[in-house]
Parts: C-alpha cells; sequence; structure tokens
C-alpha cells in the first residue's frame, strides 16, 4: 500500500498532516517529491513554482514566509519515526545533500530514491548510499528499454505509469530481479 504525494487524501498533498495521516492509516510506503531551496535545504513539494515563485531561486525564509505548509526533508522524516518506507521522487535535488539528509534512516526503511532525471540517478547511485534506486518512466514503450535503462543507472525498482504495464513487462522486470511500483494507482 502506497501513499501518493505525502498521503494525498489524508490531507493537503505533500505536507505533514497527510503524512501524520497516511502513517496513522498504516501505508507501508509514502512516495513524496523532494526539491531543493537556493540556499541548498531538500524541501517536500511537487510543482517548481510556490506562488509565481520559483521554488529553486527561493530560501527556506522565503518558502516559509510564502507557504509555511511546506515541510523540509528532514522534518518530514521525522514524522514518519520509521513507521514507514518512502519513494523520495527526485524532482530537483543535488545528490550529495539528499545523501546527507536521508543518511540517518535505518536500513530496515532504506528510502527508495526514484527520479525521471536520469543524470541525478547516476550521480546519486555513484554515490553508494543507504537506498535503492527506482527509474520513473511515462513514455518508453518497449519493455526491453525500460529494463535496459533502469539497469544501467542502477536501479533496483521501475517505476513505469499504469498505461506501460502489463504482464510481460511485470515478467521481464521479475526476470531481471527488479520490482515493478506502477503510478498513478487509486
Amino acid at each position: 500500500l502506497v501513499s501518493h504525494r505525502g498521503g494525498k487524501g489524508f490531507g493537503p498533498e505533500n505536507t505533514i498532516e497527510s503524512l501524520q495521516g497516511a502513517v496513522d492509516f498504516g501505508v507501508e510506503m509514502v512516495e513524496t517529491d523532494v526539491r531543493m531551496t537556493s540556499d541548498r535545504i531538500p524541501v517536500v513539494h511537487h510543482g517548481p513554482f510556490i506562488g509565481l515563485h520559483l521554488l529553486s531561486n527561493m530560501t527556506i525564509s522565503e518558502v516559509r514566509g510564502k507557504a509555511p505548509e511546506v515541510p523540509t526533508l528532514e522534518e518530514y522524516l521525522e514524522v514518519a519515526d520509521d513507521k514507514c518506507r518512502f519513494n523520495l521522487e527526485i524532482k530537483k535535488c543535488d545528490p550529495d545533500v539528499l545523501a546527507g539528509s536521508i543518511k540517518g534512516i535505518p536500513p530496515e526503511n532504506t528510502p527508495l530514491i526514484s527520479s525521471f532525471d536520469n543524470d541525478f540517478l547516476i550521480a546519486f547511485s555513484n554515490l553508494g548510499g543507504p537506498s535503492e534506486i527506482g527509474l520513473l518512466s511515462r513514455y518508453d514503450v518497449s519493455d526491453d528499454h525500460i529494463i535496459e535503462k533502469a539497469l544501467k543507472y542502477g536501479a533496483s525498482t521501475i517505476l513505469p505509469a499504469s498505461y506501460l504495464v502489463d504482464e510481460d513487462l511485470v515478467s521481464e522486470a521479475h526476470d531481471a530481479h527488479m520490482k515493478v511500483i506502477t503510478w498513478t494507482v487509486n
């Protein structure tokens, strides 16, 4: 049971309130979106903008001033208190900063680090930190292509859009010892 956008449906998406609702409900994993402020603080937020402002050009103080409900990744991880795993979908974040932010997560709750950004996945996996890598896909129509890309980027999980998933893809992924998590299924 994976809760999308940080517990959307349990409260406003990607907020402490929605995460707490998802954790209280007993989800196994929470998917959430990670971006980075201009002063290099990872925050939980789906879109690139807060109002009319580009989040990556804002400091954490500016983010707090415009949208106090946006948590830092550190605050977010503390709320879960090891009660669920995370699929951290990286929208935009420095690999080294992310690695530092998740280093305290216990091994039994190793996060899945997923992204559409192939360069990020390569850089992050080269750091060798405690995490699993997931390749997000929405356009690949060839099962072989998705699997080959995932192996190239060091991914143990593929996350294809639901319209790409069929029995053949799942079988090929499992043959390659990969997990399959599709999105978005409500």
